[in-house]
């Protein structure tokens, strides 16, 4: 009687129990290393048919072992190095190698990214044609309407040439989206997600710039919103096997220094999490052997000026770029020359032909 029906439904507690705990043993057997070989060995399959996109620097890809792959990557400069202009130039140069790009620009408009463009190309057109470099155009050339009425046909056609340009080989496959303080790292995910869903093209991701992004928490401080920004960027890459780009600004007291990790702003998720971090500096801001700090400090200031008088007159200036971080590649520098006026970085006597053109 009743203690038969005790002990049956006991047994059954002890079966149902041995039932949840087998199954409980294969979920967690499910996480071990042995369930996701398949996967694993699948993923390298697609990585054949997924290889790294070229930046259109060669210098810069023979350092990243061929181009972009996917995972974070952080540039940053001290203001006026040209961060954004190298980071919109590497955009426009994959675009042309035929990948999409999604720009974020949080400081400046859209029409403003586009000028800077289209000013590099009216410079890179004096070049291949061998004019004098007088006919190109800087960003506010490009953007100030009354300024046309003065320029001469060679120049008009010179401007003409150079968004022609820009409309065939670059513009559709950039898409620029600007937001002064209102777009947050779920508002990029969701750009993302829905330029995957819609195209079919898995975009690389430019944010320009990190300590400017939306806060995750108002009363958060600047530090825990970039780290916590940093880590929602590199979740993406990693979700969506996208490269994603952030632009991070420097600390101060790090403008007359050597590029470091150190100077990276506000954050210690930038250093830890990025997969490649990249600095640019002026050619000439490393430490000289055997060199007293007062020396050094004129030596310093002497190169900021000069460079500064270069910039002004519309002439070149040698930036390194080093890699100071670089997950799964080495570390080392590629020298380039900045244009400022025009918008410009080309490699410093490359010495083999990039593998798209730089535009």
């Amino acid at each position: 009687g009743l203690q038969a029906a005790i002990s049956e439904a006991a047994a059954e507690a002890v079966k149902a129990q041995d039932i949840e705990a087998q199954a409980e043993r294969e979920e967690y057997q499910q996480e071990s290393a042995a369930s996701h070989i398949d996967a694993f060995i699948g993923a390298i399959d697609e990585s054949i048919n997924t290889p790294a996109i070229p930046t259109g620097f060669s210098g810069l890809d023979t350092l990243l072992e061929g181009g972009l792959y996917e995972g974070l990557y952080i540039i940053g400069a001290i203001s006026s190095l040209g961060k954004t202009t190298f980071a919109l130039q590497i955009a426009d140069q994959v675009a042309a190698g035929g990948h999409d790009v999604i720009i974020f620009s949080l400081e400046m408009a859209r029409y403003e990214l586009m000028a800077k463009s289209i000013s590099r190309l009216t410079y890179k057109l004096t070049l291949e044609r061998e004019l004098s470099s007088r006919n190109a155009k800087t960003t506010r050339g490009i953007t100030t309407g009354k300024r046309y009425a003065d320029y001469s046909d060679a120049e008009i056609q010179l401007i003409e040439a150079a968004s022609g340009r820009y409309r065939e080989k670059i513009s559709g496959r950039v898409w620029i989206k600007e937001g002064m303080g209102d777009i947050g790292a779920a508002d990029i995910r969701e750009a993302a997600e829905k330029h995957i869903r819609i195209t079919g093209h898995k975009p690389v991701i430019l944010l320009d710039y990190l300590q400017i992004i939306a806060p995750n928490e108002i009363r958060a401080t600047d530090k825990q919103n970039t780290d916590k920004a940093v880590l929602e960027l590199k979740r993406l890459s990693r979700d969506y096997k996208i490269p994603v780009i952030g632009i991070s600004s420097f600390n101060r007291e790090n403008y007359t220094a050597p590029v470091n990790m150190a100077a990276f702003k506000e954050s210690g998720a930038i250093e830890y999490s990025s997969d490649v971090l990249i600095g640019l500096q002026y050619t000439g801001m490393d430490y000289e052997e055997g060199e007293a700090d007062k020396a050094r400090e004129k030596r310093i200031r002497k190169l900021f000026k000069e460079n500064d008088q270069a910039a002004k007159e519309g002439g070149g200036v040698a930036i390194d770029l080093k890699i100071l971080k670089n997950r799964n590649g080495g570390r080392g520098i590629a020298m380039l020359t900045f244009y400022p006026m025009f918008n410009y970085f080309t490699e410093y006597e490359a010495k083999e032909k990039p593998a798209i053109p730089r535009f």
